[in-house]
């Protein structure tokens, strides 16, 4: 899994948040640059289909773009603690 985040955004700190908070260490983090308009490149929407932050990408064909729903999702593979 890759989570595409922002640190300058405040929806991808929730997330680092919530994995920070439950120990997940084993997805790839990937910086865009969102001032720099990185989230608006063709190759960007090609993975996310949005351009949004933050982004887990899943696999090839799954990307979650909100906040809430990625926690969510991370809370259903990794529930413990």
């Amino acid at each position: 899994m890759k989570l595409y985040d922002s640190r300058r955004a405040p929806n991808p700190r929730r997330v680092r948040w919530f994995m920070a908070e439950k120990g997940i260490e084993d997805v790839e983090i990937i910086d865009i640059d969102i001032f720099g308009g990185q989230h608006r490149t063709p190759d960007y929407l090609a993975r996310t289909g949005l351009p949004n932050v933050p982004a887990l990408e899943i696999d090839a064909t799954t990307t979650i773009t909100e906040s809430v729903a990625i926690c969510r999702y991370l809370e259903s593979v990794y529930p413990e603690p």
